[in-house]
């Protein structure tokens, strides 16, 4: 055996078992990886070839003519052509082409060669392998073995060449080089030795393969678990000093194609049920804003599902919709990653590789991820200070407003807080109070008169109604001072707004005293006119004349109307001014006296007329005149409407700390629309039926005047047709609004 023989077999042996361990640490890692099992069968069949040559060497040294030289003669063929079909299936994988349909041909064609193989070793096929005695084996390739060497071995280093980009280690593209290489050298002229020579190349190149492989499976992971943290530290770094949003946007989506090495990257961030794109890196300007709905495309379905994702090859391997238009024909590899902001996808980042381009490895959608939660909380951070930002204008855009209308309206305005310490004052407040000192309390700073008589009633007043109003005097001038508080939850304060009212008041007595006078003085002629008038009837009856007669009925008419008016007028003016007298009164009292004083007009009506007063019923402390005379007026309104033959029932009951006085009658009812207005002043009702009804339009008015004086409510139910019911409600201690008795 000749030196090269020695070496060929020792280096053999050597770099093929440490390519064998490598490969068990290979798999040890991840053997469910696709590369990997390609790796495992490509290296096994490498191991095939070289045990093959080892045991056809051995064996020609031994005995040249044994019957093992032909099966070793065979596993070395059947490897050799294995090795470059295994070659080409890796190199396939490594660059995503190819379809598994054409991988599993490959293989299916591995198999035809050892059926081959098998054939010839039944059938004493002459081997084309010597040994000279002293030398280095000779051996010539079968045709067939030169054809699969020509196919598969070509079709790797073109595939090898024209996804160059995809393969990342260039320890991979040396070892296939080198691997090719060392089988070319099996065809060069036997008589110069170079099947041995062969065997070690393409040993030292699967052992580089396996170490590149190595290299990219267990090392380079490893390293970018370091070189996560500092990618993350640039990404905080590239965005710290960044707060609008575009300009945020725009270095997350430079820092990821950095440091992920992408040819292109898209933002897409959530809107509703949609995602729009929000920025990018090299990414066509028509691109930006383009939507897509949750669900849909590669962005749509990250988002919904809220998990990563990472497709080799985006035109074969995505079967849903394109959420960007020529996808297809430009993208290659693919991944995107959710931005996740509290347990919410707020939208994605995509990274994406030319047709020609890279793949990306599992290991790049680990420090992708980690890149999308940071992004995540930068634009969501972003978010907030841009809707911040644009608040706090809204909000000095508000007070600078706010501002200019309190300093330059004339009404005073004070707001103190909760320990009554001032916190504002406008001018007006500022020159009627003379405010010099604010860190004083209210009660220093303001006279008595200003402050609310009882303290603790108006506290109460504004937590129940929020607000409380009363009348002031400061330097001969009358003031209503309207309070409310301030705070939704808890109590802030409270604000002060002053109106001066002295003109108002000045302008009030004034009308009251004239129409009390202007009532006055019309009552009296009235009063004249009716007397002469039924002095007149007298005359004229004798005449027998229908028309002086009707003429006569007009004109008594019209001045009852009128007197109505004027008595109307003075009953609200009385209400308004008159001394009340405050007394303990039964509810049954009121009652019966308004029944006694209309029963005789209920019977001219031909209306019937009754009450009911639930027993045990607690004493009102109110206006018994005032009370009587609103219950009167409903009662006689009930009447008036109720056609001749119906009924009135008056009832008086206890419900709560209310007594409700109900007065139903079986009258015309009153339309829905004209409802809220029939406790209007001078309103008086024009549906079908109330014709021959007169009236001033002041009585239901005046019955609200009384009852709200005694703090109570007036409301009605009524039907077209069948009848209304008014219901008066007077608190059990109803003491009136203004008392002076």
């Amino acid at each position: 055996m000749d030196v090269l023989s020695a070496v060929s077999l020792l280096g053999n042996g050597l770099t093929l078992a440490l390519a064998l361990s490598v490969l068990f640490v290979i798999l040890w890692n991840d053997s469910r990886k696709e590369r990997n099992q390609f790796f495992a069968v490509f290296l096994t069949l490498v191991l095939v070839w070289n045990g093959g040559a080892l045991i056809a060497q051995s064996v020609a040294l031994i005995d040249p003519f044994s019957p093992l030289l032909r099966p070793a003669v065979g596993l070395m063929e059947f490897g050799f052509v294995g090795s470059s079909v295994g070659l080409y299936v890796l190199v396939a994988v490594l660059v995503n082409a190819g379809t598994r349909r054409f991988r599993a041909l490959a293989l299916s064609s591995l198999a035809l060669v050892l059926m081959f193989r098998l054939l010839l070793l039944l059938n004493d096929a002459p081997i084309l392998f010597e040994m000279p005695l002293g030398g280095s084996p000779i051996y010539r390739a079968q045709p067939l073995q030169t054809i699969f060497f020509i196919i598969f071995d070509g079709a790797a280093l073109y595939l090898i060449w024209r996804y160059r980009r995809k393969v990342r280690s260039r320890g991979m593209m040396a070892g296939i080089v080198l691997f090719v290489f060392g089988q070319t050298l099996g065809f060069i002229n036997p008589a110069l030795q170079s099947f041995s020579l062969s065997l070690i190349v393409c040993a030292v190149a699967a052992l580089i393969l396996s170490f590149a492989l190595l290299r990219q499976e267990i090392f380079l992971p490893l390293a970018q678990r370091n070189s996560q943290v500092e990618a993350l530290r640039r990404l905080s770094g590239a965005i710290a000093g960044q707060t609008a949003l575009d300009q945020v946007l725009h270095q997350i989506a430079l820092q990821t194609a950095s440091l992920l090495d992408g040819d292109g990257v898209v933002i897409w961030l959530k809107d509703g049920d949609r995602l729009h794109v929000a920025a990018g890196y090299q990414l066509p300007p028509q691109y930006l804003g383009r939507e897509t709905r949750l669900g849909e495309g590669i962005a749509g379905t990250v988002a919904q599902m809220r998990q990563s994702m990472r497709i080799d090859d985006y035109r074969q391997g995505w079967r849903g919709a394109d959420e960007l238009p020529l996808a297809r024909e430009r993208f290659g590899s693919v991944m995107c990653a959710p931005l996740i902001y509290a347990h919410e996808a707020i939208g994605t980042l995509m990274v994406i590789a030319g047709r020609q381009g890279r793949l990306f490895e599992r290991e790049q959608v680990y420090t992708l991820e980690v890149l999308s939660a940071q992004a995540a909380v930068a634009i969501a951070h972003s978010q907030l200070f841009e809707e911040q930002r644009a608040l706090t204008a809204q909000i000095e855009s508000a007070r600078d407003q706010l501002e200019t209308v309190l300093s330059s309206t004339e009404s005073p305005v004070v707001a103190v807080d909760r320990r009554f310490r001032l916190i504002f004052a406008n001018p007006a407040a500022r020159a009627l109070f003379d405010l010099q000192d604010d860190t004083k309390t209210v009660f220093d700073l303001l006279p008595a008169s200003a402050l609310p008589q009882d303290g603790f009633a108006a506290l109460r007043a504004m937590r129940r109604n929020r607000a409380f109003s009363y009348e002031i005097q400061v330097h001969d001038r009358v003031f209503s001072c309207h309070l409310a508080q301030y705070g939704t939850k808890k109590i802030g304060g409270w604000v002060a707004v002053l109106t001066d009212i002295t003109q108002l008041m000045e302008l009030d007595r004034l009308k009251s005293e004239m129409v009390r006078m202007t009532s006055h003085d019309l009552k009296n002629p009235l009063q004249a006119a009716l007397a002469n008038l039924e002095l007149l009837r007298d005359d004229v009856a004798e005449l027998k004349d229908p028309e002086i007669i009707r003429s006569v009925d007009t004109i008594e008419r019209q001045l009852e109307r009128m007197f109505r008016i004027i008595s109307g007028i003075l009953d609200m003016e009385r209400l308004r001014a008159a001394t009340r007298y405050i007394e303990q009164v039964h509810p049954e009292q009121i009652v019966e006296r308004a029944i006694n004083e209309v029963r005789d007009f209920a019977d001219e009506q031909g209306v019937s007329l009754d009450y009911e007063v639930v027993h045990d019923l607690p004493y009102l402390a109110c206006d018994a005149d005032q009370l009587n005379r609103a219950l009167i007026n409903v009662i006689e309104n009930a009447i008036k409407f109720t056609p001749e033959g119906g009924y009135v029932h008056v009832r008086a009951e206890r419900l709560d700390d209310e007594i409700v006085f109900s007065i139903m009658d079986t009258g015309i009812g009153i339309p829905e629309d004209v409802q809220p207005r029939v406790f209007d002043r001078f309103f008086r009702g024009n549906q079908r039926g109330v014709e021959h009804v007169s009236g001033s339009g002041l009585g239901l008015s005046l019955v609200k005047t009384v009852v709200e004086n005694h703090r109570g409510r007036v409301w009605l139910h009524s039907m077209v047709g069948r009848g209304t019911t008014f219901y008066i409600a007077v608190p059990i201690t109803a003491v009136p609004a203004i008392s002076r008795s």
